[in-house]
């Protein structure tokens, strides 16, 4: 990613009283984020490859700030013995604000649950695009739900 006021990097970590290794299974097979976050994802699809495998292309259709919004993601990684996935938008609302845009997000163990760290690198258009602070707002409260899930 260039260096630039435009570039930035953007995490937020959210404590889950649900184990790693289901929490990673949510985020590596993201159908799954449809049917346990519906007031937030409104679907979910698959345009190329197989879920749960790198290089998947899927479409996400969600909500934010009261709008629809479309994002294709490539899943470039689905990391198991790290529990790490990540995302980047190749097409989609995103890109109407960012130049470049990619999703990491992480789960570590932690007692009876884990950590969950999803951080978001991007280039903006412009010096006018907020920081996605409202995106990574979803994303914790996607957490939240699985948590809500899951227990």
């Amino acid at each position: 990613m260039a260096q630039s006021s435009l570039c930035g990097r953007l995490s937020g970590e959210y404590e889950i009283k649900v184990s790693a290794d289901k929490c990673f299974q949510f985020w590596s097979l993201p159908y799954m984020t449809a049917k346990h976050c519906p007031k937030i994802i409104n679907k979910v699809d698959l345009l190329e490859g197989e879920w749960g495998k790198p290089g998947c292309v899927i479409v996400w259709d969600y909500n934010l700030g009261g709008k629809r919004v479309r994002v294709t993601e490539k899943m470039e990684v689905i990391d198991y013995d790290n529990k790490r996935v990540e995302f980047k938008a190749i097409e989609g609302n995103l890109l109407e604000a960012f130049k470049s845009w990619k999703v990491i997000i992480a789960f570590t163990s932690k007692g009876k649950g884990c950590s969950s760290v999803c951080t978001f690198e991007y280039e903006k258009l412009n010096e006018n695009i907020p920081d996605p602070t409202a995106i990574l707002d979803i994303v914790m409260d996607m957490n939240k739900t699985i948590e809500a899930s899951f227990n």
